[in-house]
């Protein structure tokens, strides 16, 4: 079969090297587990990507969606520490889904807060599609996550922690399990950080990173890591053939 798609060519390799790089990791991870560990850091691949706050009638949204990744949903991002292991540089997406607002903004004493809820997505394809290396859910509208910074600055941040909040981490490749923590840090904050009319943080654009944290427990077992780089090994070579059937000369 001749594979021509470049668009499916190149998600194909991106995938498989995501999926390569998170093997290595699990073989380098002991099995025991790991408390208060790095699950995921990650920051932005393209810098020019942007992170959208919109208020509307006095409620606010983050989203991922309109940039570049080929699927205008997710941002791409470069993973450089994966369930405690540093130095790493897996290619994955970065996906909002309804990280809303569930409270007025305050100020205190220069600061700005104000409660969210949704969840984030770290994957393998975009738009939440493809392995799932960290999807974080903060939705007890109790116990929110906060996005906070300062009144007229250029940067804040969006943390949750588990306990005292509700925040549920989950992987492909580990069981995480509390103390949880996230911290997404948002740089270049345009226009600058603030409070609208209506009472929530107004719309901003900006760029962002993300830490998150819990004790990690890495499952996948001899036979399902197995099975795992059997896939691999067959995208690779699906890869492979394509490139030979496209150097091949047609033949008379």
């Amino acid at each position: 079969m001749k594979i021509s798609n470049p668009r499916v060519i190149s998600a194909a390799r991106s995938q498989m090297r995501s999926l390569v790089c998170a093997c290595g990791v699990l073989i380098l991870f002991c099995s025991a587990a790991q408390a208060g560990s790095t699950v995921i850091q990650f920051s932005q691949t393209n810098p020019a990507d942007i992170v959208t706050a919109t208020d509307t009638a006095g409620v606010t949204t983050l989203s991922t969606a309109g940039n570049a990744d080929g699927a205008g949903l997710s941002i791409a991002v470069t993973i450089s520490n994966f369930l405690g292991v540093p130095g790493l540089a897996i290619p994955a997406f970065e996906t909002f889904v309804g990280v809303t607002s569930t409270a007025a903004a305050v100020s205190v004493s220069g600061q700005v807060f104000q409660s969210f809820t949704g969840t984030i997505e770290v994957t393998s394809g975009p738009g939440g599609l493809g392995t799932n290396f960290l999807t974080a859910t903060f939705t007890d509208t109790s116990a929110a996550g906060v996005l906070g910074g300062t009144l007229g600055g250029t940067q804040a941040q969006l943390t949750a922690t588990g306990p005292p909040q509700s925040l549920l981490l989950t992987s492909d490749f580990a069981t995480l399990t509390a103390p949880t923590s996230m911290t997404m840090g948002f740089s270049n904050v345009t226009p600058p950080f603030g409070i609208a009319a209506d009472g929530s943080i107004a719309s901003f654009t900006a760029q962002n990173t993300g830490t998150f944290g819990a004790t990690i427990t890495p499952i996948p077992e001899p036979a399902t890591l197995g099975m795992g780089c059997m896939a691999l090994a067959f995208v690779s070579l699906a890869v492979r053939c394509n490139r030979r059937f496209r150097r091949k000369p047609a033949e008379a």
